[in-house]
């Protein structure tokens, strides 16, 4: 899926991360998400919530969400725009437990536990987010979701399990997620393409304005493309990407 910037600088509503809370009960919840999420149920405590995703049998992230138990609930929280599609795609394992899935976002607890989790903050820990345009996109490991505590190894099967587990077990791993600084008058879209002197070169995941022309971003791109290549936002190369730090080790 490439996305291609229209002309004349155009700028794009930014209410995309607005928080939404899918909750999931019942007496067979948590065997439930067990079998279907990236992350060990059993870590998730009362005060220890988890970043996790639910993703198709070939490996490839649907929804990405941070894991909160909240009186006997568990509690996805994640942009409102993918609730539909996290919810349609969990429902097709649900049914066959004794679980409930419901749009909790008018709840009062997402108050208490969106703050700390502002977008900018996110991105500047690393942190990344998932949007309807780039959901079965990405691979856990692109998204660097193995160096934050989103995946376990040892927990046993979950859908899209083997793929993951390969990967990492092989170290097939070429692709990597970025944080980036570019100074533009485009508003960067996740799911976009990136490019260097040759053409695209990776993938937009999210982004951030953090100043006026001045956005942060996290990319996926390769490794050695990162290393040895100049990065633009589009293919005319007028938009130079910067790297800039992460707060983990790659």
């Amino acid at each position: 899926m490439t996305i291609h910037y229209p002309e004349n600088n155009p700028t794009i509503p930014s209410d995309s991360y607005q928080l939404g809370l899918l909750c999931i009960e019942g007496i067979a919840a948590a065997k439930f998400l067990q079998g279907q999420l990236t992350c060990n149920i059993e870590e998730v405590t009362l005060t220890d919530s988890r970043l996790g995703a639910h993703c198709n049998p070939q490996g490839r992230i649907i929804s990405l969400f941070r894991l909160f138990l909240h009186e006997n609930k568990y509690y996805l929280l994640m942009p409102v725009s993918m609730l539909q599609i996290a919810i349609t795609a969990l429902q097709k394992y649900a049914v066959f437990f004794k679980v409930t899935l419901s749009d909790a976002s008018t709840d009062a607890y997402l108050n208490t536990i969106s703050d700390g989790h502002e977008h900018k903050n996110n991105i500047e820990a690393g942190v990344p987010t998932i949007y309807p345009q780039t959901s079965g996109k990405f691979l856990p490991h692109e998204i660097n979701l193995q160096y934050l505590n989103g995946i376990s190894f040892d927990k046993g099967c979950y859908t899209g399990q083997e793929i993951i587990a390969r990967m990492h077990y092989r170290g097939q791993i070429k692709k990597h997620m970025y944080r980036m600084h570019v100074n533009t008058l485009i508003t960067p879209i996740p799911g976009a393409d990136i490019h260097d002197q040759t053409g695209p070169c990776g993938t937009i995941v999210d982004s951030y304005q953090e100043q006026e022309n001045n956005f942060q971003l996290l990319v996926i791109a390769n490794q050695a493309t990162v290393a040895s290549s100049n990065l633009f936002l589009t293919q005319d190369n007028k938009e130079p990407l910067t790297v800039l730090k992460l707060p983990y080790a790659l």
